[in-house]
């Protein structure tokens, strides 16, 4: 026998496996290679794109220094020409004289000196209101000499006019908004400051001259004595009391008010009023301001003043803990009468749960497999949907404690293909969180940003936020979307489609997450396999089966009225999609699965992961002591199949984690010591199904991981979107030791419920090295620096 053959097979062989691994290493360096290029050619069409854009902004400059040009020779020609008159005879023959305003028209007709055009506009300045109610008011002149003046001046024309005629904008600034508006539809105003071809002061400021309306001043009176209308009637007409000047009340409003609106307010406040038209910004501000305290009240206790039973404000009611005594007496009692048989007792009721939530589980994954389980659109779908069509949406992104990733949100959103003029960007940042209201005030936000600075109250919790936000929105859809979230491009109008496509009861449409940094570690693979396996399979299943769904707490889409008639969100619950979900099918109302994702960030360090997942479970605890305060009544409104989905989809998942220990301590104490005491508590058919439960059960809770992800993959190849790999697949046969991690954190989360149960624990984000997504040099913010 030849005794080389071995050492030559030896030797072919690593040859191979050397061969293989180089290959493979060509392969890696190859496809960096290929992004390296990409991310080339990315990066000089970006460059293009911006001297582009700068050379265009460059000829607007230059035609907009001529045209102001032109316009201060023509008010120069028109002054002149009407200082030369003698008597009191309003004339606006001339086009150009129509420009001036009504301050320099008093004086040229002698009806004001300068002088007293100054006062005016001093206390114009600082109390807001119109000028010509002032100067008659401080005595300067008449009503009936002001009216003739007003009522001489020409018709106001359109505001695109009005602006252009004043300088406010170009022409060929209004070309551009009058086209997106013939294209998408929207307020021209919106379309205008959406551009940043105007700013809001400027804009409202044409828009209460065009409207015979006043602005606000500088100075506000908000003492506990001031009059002020009631909140609900203030919401309706969003008109807020802000000012007593002289013998009137000056209210600020977000739009003029009808003659009867105003003929209301002033019975109500017993004086006449004066309407002066105030930004979205200082609207906010105003409410802030006069109606603090009902602010904090709708955000916090609406809820449980109006549907009690539904809020988590009482964690253990009475009836539950009486049942809790009474239950734990009778175990203890039947410990000490036969303790053996009660524990055979208790292990095939826990054997018995085990099944159920298997099977139901895996039947509820095998209906999210249908082609129908989710709501998709083909991108030609989308491209048709006419833009005029689409309503104002309102994107609620609470924060805390995360002005790291502040500039990547404000790049995410700039990403999404909504007309701009139609979004309402509600940021809600918290009191105490000073460092990102100082980062957001340096940034230049465009005008549909709203930053929301939330009061410092209990609970301190991101529902809370939520409701608070919510107050003053004003879309007709409502989304939440975190910190670190990126929505897929056409994740908005997607949904749109859906609403109109699905039954009037639909309410809310849930994308569906992942995550973007899934290599990270092994432990956002794992978090990777859950998410893919949860918003993949698992919901999309829920949805065919009509049953109750815990929603994911991000990428939610509601409709706004829906939301408001329930209450929004429980404030003192921590797992408040989840508790919404309930409700809304509770309600009657129905959610879909919408084929479209959101990235987040997966926890990549334990101790991160742990407190995350810990006020999760604490979250889907009280969502379950609240809706089984009354099983009886849950079951009449949810049904049985309802029921039998709110215990797999609630119950389960803190129950699982909790009840797991103590079965893995019995398997490693029968294999490492044969402990014989063990076999006496799975007697017989008890054995086979615990058996079967270890084996099928775990294969399938395995199972499910690995065709999550693996569904992802495939549907993300389809798209050509190369985000995960299928390496990412192997990772799931590892899932058990992820069942520890989450054990932990139920053992954490049953503490805190009964120790602190609205505390939230916070999560950190930015700590991925994913790199942000680059932007088109046109939908850059600026940070004003």
């Amino acid at each position: 026998m030849d005794s080389t053959k071995p050492v030559k097979a030896l030797g072919l062989a690593w040859l191979g496996l050397r061969k293989s691994w180089t290959n493979e290493r060509i392969k890696e360096m190859d496809e960096q290679l290929s992004k390296l290029r990409k991310h080339h050619d990315q990066e000089e069409k970006r460059r293009k794109v911006q001297l582009e854009e700068l050379i265009r902004q460059k000829q607007y400059l230059q035609k907009e220094i001529e045209d102001r040009e032109q316009f201060i020779e023509q008010l120069i020609s028109q002054k002149l020409s009407i200082m030369g008159r003698k008597s009191f005879k309003p004339s606006y023959e001339d086009q150009a004289k129509q420009k001036l305003r009504l301050g320099d028209l008093l004086v040229v007709e002698g009806l004001i000196t300068q002088e007293q055009l100054s006062q005016a506009m001093e206390r114009q300045k600082t109390f807001g209101g119109r000028l010509g109610d002032l100067v008659v008011e401080m005595g300067f002149t008449t009503k009936e000499l002001v009216g003739a003046i007003i009522s001489q001046q020409s018709q106001k024309g359109r505001l695109g006019d009005m602006l252009v005629e004043t300088g406010a904008i170009t022409q060929h600034q209004l070309n551009e908004a009058l086209g997106i508006q013939r294209k998408s539809g929207g307020m021209l105003g919106d379309i205008l400051m959406s551009l940043r071809s105007i700013d809001p002061e400027k804009l409202y400021r044409e828009i209460a001259t065009q409207n015979n309306l006043g602005r606000i001043g500088t100075e506000y009176t908000f003492e506990d004595t001031l009059n002020k209308l009631p909140e609900a009637l203030a919401r309706q007409y969003d008109a807020v009391v802000i000012n007593k000047d002289l013998n009137r009340f000056l209210v600020a409003v977000g739009g003029p008010l009808s003659d009867d609106v105003t003929a209301k307010i002033e019975e109500l406040l017993g004086m006449p009023i004066e309407q002066v038209l105030a930004t979205r910004d200082e609207m906010e501000f105003f409410w802030k301001e006069v109606y603090p305290s009902e602010l904090m009240v709708e955000s916090t206790q609406k809820l449980v003043n109006e549907q009690p039973q539904n809020s988590a404000h009482v964690t253990f009611t009475k009836p539950q803990l009486t049942t809790a005594v009474i239950c734990l007496f009778v175990f203890l009692v039947s410990l000490v009468i036969d303790w053996y048989h009660t524990l055979i007792f208790m292990n095939v009721a826990v054997q018995i749960f085990y099944f159920s939530m298997t099977v139901f589980k895996f039947m509820i994954v095998m209906f999210g497999t249908r082609n129908n389980a989710q709501m998709r659109f083909t991108k030609e779908e989308i491209d048709v949907i006419d833009e005029r069509t689409l309503p104002v949406y309102t994107i609620l992104v609470p924060m805390y404690k995360e002005s790291e990733v502040i500039p990547h949100l404000l790049d995410n959103i700039e990403q999404i293909d909504y007309p701009k003029s139609k979004l309402d960007v509600r940021l809600l940042i918290e009191q105490d969180d000073v460092e990102a209201q100082l980062l957001l005030k340096e940034m230049n936000l465009p005008p549909y940003y709203t930053t929301i600075v939330v009061p410092h109250s209990l609970p301190k919790t991101k529902p809370k936020a939520c409701n608070y936000g919510l107050i003053r929105a004003r879309g007709e859809y409502v989304v939440i979307y975190d910190a670190e979230d990126r929505p897929d491009s056409d994740q908005l109008k997607k949904v749109h489609a859906a609403f109109v496509k699905n039954a009037d009861n639909c309410a809310c449409i849930q994308a569906k997450l992942n995550y973007f940094n899934s290599d990270q570690n092994l432990l956002t693979r794992w978090f990777t396999h859950e998410y893919s396996m949860w918003f993949e399979l698992l919901l999309p299943g829920v949805m065919q089966l009509n049953i109750p769904i815990p929603l994911g707490g991000t990428s939610n889409h509601f409709k706004m009225k829906v939301l408001k008639e329930i209450n929004a969100w429980d404030p003192y619950n921590v797992t408040e999609d989840a508790d919404l979900g309930i409700r809304l099918y509770k309600s009657g109302y129905t959610t879909a699965i919408v084929d479209s994702r959101t990235w987040e960030e997966a926890n990549s360090r334990v101790g991160n992961w742990i407190r995350q997942r810990s006020r999760w479970i604490k979250g889907y605890m009280q969502t379950w002591l609240v809706h089984m305060r009354n099983p009886f009544r849950l079951y009449k409104e949810l049904g049985l199949k309802g029921f039998m989905g709110f215990q797999v989809m609630v119950l389960a998942t803190p129950m699982l984690p909790l009840l797991n220990p103590f079965y893995w301590v019995m398997i490693v104490m029968w294999y490492a010591w044969k402990a014989q005491w063990i076999p006496q508590f799975f007697p017989g058919p008890i054995y086979y199904l615990a058996s079967m439960e270890f084996l099928i059960g775990n294969f399938l809770f395995v199972f499910g991981n690995v065709a999550g992800i693996y569904w992802v993959i495939h549907d993300l190849e389809q798209r050509k979107e190369n985000v995960f790999s299928y390496s990412l697949v192997k990772y799931a046969l590892l899932t058990p030791a992820y069942w520890v991690l989450m054990s932990l954190a139920a053992v954490k989360a049953a503490w805190q419920l009964i120790t602190k149960p609205f505390y939230w624990e916070k999560t950190t984000h930015g700590l991925s090295k994913a790199p942000p997504r680059t932007l088109p040099a046109n939908n850059t913010i600026q940070d004003g620096r």
